[in-house]
């Protein structure tokens, strides 16, 4: 498998404050995703993009703006991101409430994989990537740092954890609209298993976005599969 590192334009930035690498802000992701978009994938021109676990519908939404014709599937009816917010405009993309796992992916020319794939069991998310292949794959991902974990989530994590060779962590979902849905615990792969899980689930070249950026329970990072040769 090659892989390659992309530097986002804004990387220097995001390293030097923490307040631009913490999850909360969505606005860091969606640059992200717009700048994989514009630099990593095909041009649009109306291609098919199946957004997996899409939720909210924030990056279905924004690859329609960029040209893609897009389904946005998830387990769960579109969900706003708080209280007060008004629901994602999703005029123009066709949402499917669907199982992800068992969703079927041909005929598109695109997967889009955000926020869905740690929140899956080893075995779904092998299965998944296998129905992935050969076309490009953008992921947005937890990965497990034991060091990284802090205190108050501990008691979720179970670790270390070893799969078929793949180290990581089991984790226990919580069952709210930004869990698993029907997984009572996901699996978490270290960065090292998990660049070795693509190559050996029969990816070609991924593209490893840098920098990392933090989450609650450490760090999470793009990704971009099978994009070009």
């Amino acid at each position: 498998m090659k892989v390659e590192t992309l530097a986002v334009p804004f990387a220097d930035r995001v390293r030097g404050d923490p307040q631009l690498q913490a999850i909360g802000k969505l606005g860091l992701r969606l640059r992200t995703f717009r700048h994989i978009l514009d630099t990593c994938l095909p041009p649009a021109d109306g291609r098919s993009t199946a957004a997996l676990g899409a939720g909210h519908g924030l990056f279905a939404g924004l690859a329609k703006k960029k040209g893609y014709k897009v389904t946005a599937v998830d387990a769960r009816l579109p969900w706003t991101l708080g209280d007060g917010d008004r629901p994602q405009d999703l005029s123009g993309i066709e949402v499917v409430q669907h199982d992800v796992r068992t969703f079927d992916l041909s005929g598109f020319d695109t997967v889009l994989i955000i926020g869905l794939l740690y929140h899956l069991t080893f075995k779904d998310q092998r299965d998944l990537l296998a129905r992935c292949a050969g076309r490009p794959t953008v992921i947005d991902t937890e990965v497990f740092d034991a060091a990284a974990l802090p205190g108050d989530a501990r008691d979720r994590f179970r670790y270390p954890v070893e799969i078929d060779g793949y180290h990581g962590a089991l984790v226990a979902e919580t069952g709210d609209v930004w869990s698993s849905y029907g997984i009572d615990r996901s699996f978490w792969f270290s960065e090292e298993s998990l660049l070795r899980f693509f190559s050996e689930v029969g990816v070609g070249r991924v593209q490893v976005v840098e920098p990392a950026y933090a989450s609650h329970f450490g760090p999470r990072r793009w990704y971009v599969l099978d994009a070009g040769s």
